[in-house]
Parts: C-alpha cells; structure tokens; sequence
C-alpha cells in the first residue's frame, strides 16, 4: 500500500534521483501522508528502477497520465464466477495508471507489489482484473486500449499482457 501510494504522488514527467525521491518521502511525511515509521517500507531503489524503466519512460512519452482512476462497470457474473448465471454485476475498482498517447491510444498499467518468483504468477492472478480495467477504460473514454502491463516492483520490470 505504502509503494502504490509513494507512486500515486510521482510526476512522471519530472526528473528523479534518489535524493528527490528521499525529498519527496521526507514531504509525505511532513504533510502527514505517511509516518515516520512507514518509511523504511517505501524502498526508494524499487522506485528508482521503475523510474529508469523503459516502461516509465513509454509512459512519461504519452501526451496525459492519469492516476488512481475509480471506476464501475456493469458484466456479466459469468465472466468473474465459475457457474455463474449470465446476469449482470457491478464491478468497481481503482485503475493505478494509465497514459494518453499523442495518437489517441491507451497503454494501461498496475503496480503489483508481490513476491513472486515468476511473472506467469503474477499474469495467472491478475490477468482477470487488467481485462475488467482495459474494458472500463475503453468504456468509459471511448478509446482503444492498445497496450496492458503489470508492472512487478518485486521483479523490477514490466509484463506485458495479451488480453482479448
């Protein structure tokens, strides 16, 4: 929760080293974001490397980021639920980021803070849920999602998706 939230208070846009980063840590904790405490739960090294990421730079690229964007949506039971009924529910969830490039199109991430030894790990669990996003996006901009990642902290890099 602690990475996603120091994430969430990133601009992209703006150059990092480490000691902004430890600037920017030191001004959630001042502004009473986050407490003292919690810092060492914040590793600035993760960070660094989504910052240098080729990943992070696809999207500092894009003509707009968009963070921590609610949403709902309606589906269908059968799509979530195993032997479920074809009636639909309401799904709604937080999308972490996701970047408007100059042509229109949208590439779409999660941050994913697991530890695991394998990305098909983190694709097997997750995969479900970025395919609820895409749809949610698409949806509701009416724009095509053109690209779908996880981005793994524990792994240090970015997984791209194959989604229907």
């Amino acid at each position: 929760t602690l990475m996603h939230l120091f994430l969430q208070k990133l601009n992209l846009k703006e150059e990092y080293n480490f000691e902004k980063l430890e600037a920017l840590r030191e001004e959630l904790i001042a502004r009473k974001v986050i407490l003292e405490e919690e810092k060492n739960a914040i590793n600035l090294n993760k960070i660094m490397n989504f910052i240098k990421s080729d990943f992070a730079r696809k999207l500092r690229e894009c003509k707009s980021i968009e963070k921590e964007k609610a949403f709902c949506v309606k589906i269908k039971a059968s799509e979530i639920f195993e032997n479920a009924t074809n009636e639909e529910i309401l799904v709604q969830g937080i999308i972490d980021i996701y970047g408007i490039k100059e042509n229109g199109e949208i590439i779409l991430a999660d941050y994913k803070t697991d530890y695991v030894e394998e990305e098909i790990e983190l694709v097997k669990k997750y995969q479900k849920q970025l395919e609820i996003y895409k749809d949610a996006l698409e949806k509701g901009l009416n724009k095509k999602v053109e690209e779908v990642y996880i981005y793994s902290l524990y792994l240090n890099k970015e997984i791209k998706l194959v989604l229907n």
